[in-house]
């Protein structure tokens, strides 16, 4: 077969439209797939048009340069679009070369046709910037789109604010319907958002920016935009018990235009840190930015990386606070207390970096470093003193919730080799109110192993008579807020005597909290509380000074 047949035979075969043109762009010989992409028949096409005629002359206004006579180009090559014989537009890649050494044509031409590509290419631009679950803007089309509406706004002279959008708790949805439910949540709370919001502000933009965030450009609205994000929260609060979102709340931050920021990506964030302080203030709250915020936000962010690391770089310690019989005077056992020994910050509070903690997920990790090094501690003074002794751990509504809990606190008096009454464990009272059934298998099962149960800070979560009785507790630890107003406040004395007589009448050992005085130390004598702790009797002490109160003399004289 001669080299001219095989060229032949390629051309008319080819899958994508190829054609021949002379130097004025007239076609001198088409195949059957350019017929099938053009729609046009060869007569048709074959010395009768020139292939520049057959694209979309909207494009070609725009882009005539490189096509403007045939007899100019050398080669070409470039995405364009045709408009077939139906008059229907069709994307095609078009390539164009002399051919040497021809008489009748001068230019060998390719179209490809690229619908399918295009509508990949169109389907994978939706997909990479939109958010999976609510199909809003992601973060990326949003900061995008907000930077247009700030040039608008520039141009106007307008204000424009930025909220973010958080809802409360979505974490505990996720654990109850799993990552579906949770979808379904974000799905129906981003459509209602978006539709809310457009009523009041046409020229908005929502986004989903990622987790449980959503993003609000509201363009023209200053002061008037804190009124539509309270009526943004309050609807979402009335949402029918039939929707997904029933029972859900949310958080609002915002940010101003140009007060809080000039750009998008500064914006977001301002308001981002807004809706953290909205979320410490309380479910379902509103809060504008303000630059003592961003301040707290980058010392929570240092103070976060700084943990991730104080396990491993040995920063943490304990400290133990004694608990005294107000009977006897003796200590009857120590609370274990969390200290952070930070290289750069030194002493930090736990006050402070607790709560860091708790939101950034470290402090199961942390908890059970306290658990296994308490045990350990525990363990190695009492082979010192030869004297039994107890620790008390607390333990964080997270960690308690850690369903490898009781086996975590298996293996610390294990590896310390003490016994199971020799450790108690306090939770605070709010964690009695939540997720119940849980809470009661565990309490059982830290019982079972002979571990006592103490519940610190009681009296201000409102826990009742009847579901106390139930429940298998050792202890109550009178909240300190109520000893330190006994003396000038009739009702405290009162109640930490009805907390007293409630505590006995269940069975159960009542300790004070935050004795700070010889007068606090002989009221709650009086009141008939079992124990007490604080600076009166001693404060927090090191493993060794704990030895010393313990030996030769164990035990502390009350003072009061």
């Amino acid at each position: 077969m001669s080299t001219s047949t095989v060229y032949e035979t390629a051309f008319l075969a080819a899958p994508f439209g190829a054609f021949l043109c002379r130097a004025d762009g007239v076609f001198a010989r088409v195949n059957p797939a350019y017929e099938q992409l053009t729609g046009y028949r060869a007569q048709d096409l074959i010395g009768q048009r020139k292939f520049i005629a057959l694209h979309d002359p909207a494009e070609l206004a725009r882009r005539i340069g490189p096509l403007a006579g045939a007899s100019a180009i050398e080669r070409f090559r470039g995405e364009w679009a045709y408009v077939k014989r139906n008059g229907t537009r069709v994307p095609v890649s078009l390539a164009l070369a002399p051919l040497p050494g021809a008489r009748d044509a001068r230019y060998i031409g390719i179209a490809v046709d690229t619908t399918r590509h295009a509508q990949a290419e169109a389907q994978l631009w939706y997909v990479s910037h939109h958010d999976r679950a609510t199909h809003l803007p992601n973060r990326e089309l949003f900061l995008e789109r907000l930077d247009l509406s700030l040039a608008r706004c520039r141009r106007a002279d307008m204000a424009l604010t930025v909220l973010v959008v958080e809802i409360d708790d979505l974490h505990k949805t996720r654990d109850a319907l799993g990552p579906d439910g949770a979808d379904l949540v974000l799905e129906y709370a981003g459509e209602r958002l978006r539709r809310l919001v457009q009523t009041e502000c046409g020229e908005s933009v929502v986004g989903s920016i990622g987790g449980d965030q959503f993003a609000i450009a509201l363009p023209g609205l200053g002061d008037d935009a804190s009124r539509l994000a309270q009526q943004l929260i309050d609807a979402f609060a009335r949402t029918d018990r039939a929707q997904p979102t029933r029972g859900a709340t949310m958080s609002v931050g915002a940010a101003r235009f140009p007060a809080d920021g000039e750009d998008a990506a500064t914006l977001v964030r301002r308001a981002g840190v807004a809706v953290s302080e909205a979320r410490r203030a309380g479910r379902g709250q509103l809060c504008r930015f303000a630059r003592a915020q961003e301040t707290r936000a980058t010392r929570q962010l240092e103070l976060e990386q700084a943990l991730r690391r104080a396990i491993d770089a040995r920063e943490f310690f304990l400290h133990y606070q004694p608990r005294v019989s107000l009977k006897t005077g003796h200590i009857t056992q120590s609370e274990a207390l969390l200290r952070w020994r930070h290289p750069a910050y030194g002493l930090v509070s736990p006050a402070e970096f607790i709560p860091v903690a708790e939101q950034a997920g470290l402090i199961d990790a942390i908890g059970a470093w306290v658990m296994d090094t308490a045990c350990r501690e525990i363990g190695q003074l009492q082979r010192l003193a030869r004297t039994p002794t107890k620790v008390a751990v607390n333990v964080s509504p997270q960690q308690f919730a850690n369903p490898r809990l009781i086996e975590q606190i298996e293996r610390a008096l294990e590896k310390a080799a003490i016994a199971p009454e020799q450790l108690e464990i306090e939770i605070t009272e709010s964690l009695l109110l939540t997720d119940t059934e849980r809470t009661v298998r565990t309490l059982h099962a830290l019982r079972a192993l002979g571990i006592e149960v103490a519940v610190d800070d009681f009296g201000t979560g409102y826990s009742s008579l009847a579901w106390l009785a139930s429940l298998p507790l050792n202890r109550l630890k009178i909240d300190r807020s109520f000893i330190a107003k006994m003396g000038t406040d009739a009702r405290s004395d009162a109640l930490v005597g009805a907390i007293v007589s409630m505590g006995h009448a269940l069975d159960l050992s009542v300790t004070a909290e935050g004795i700070e005085t010889a007068a606090q130390a002989q009221r709650v004598r009086e009141l008939g509380c079992d124990e007490a702790q604080g600076f009166w009797f001693s404060r927090p002490v090191s493993l060794q000074t704990l030895r010393n109160l313990l030996e030769p003399k164990p035990g502390l004289v009350c003072q009061a």
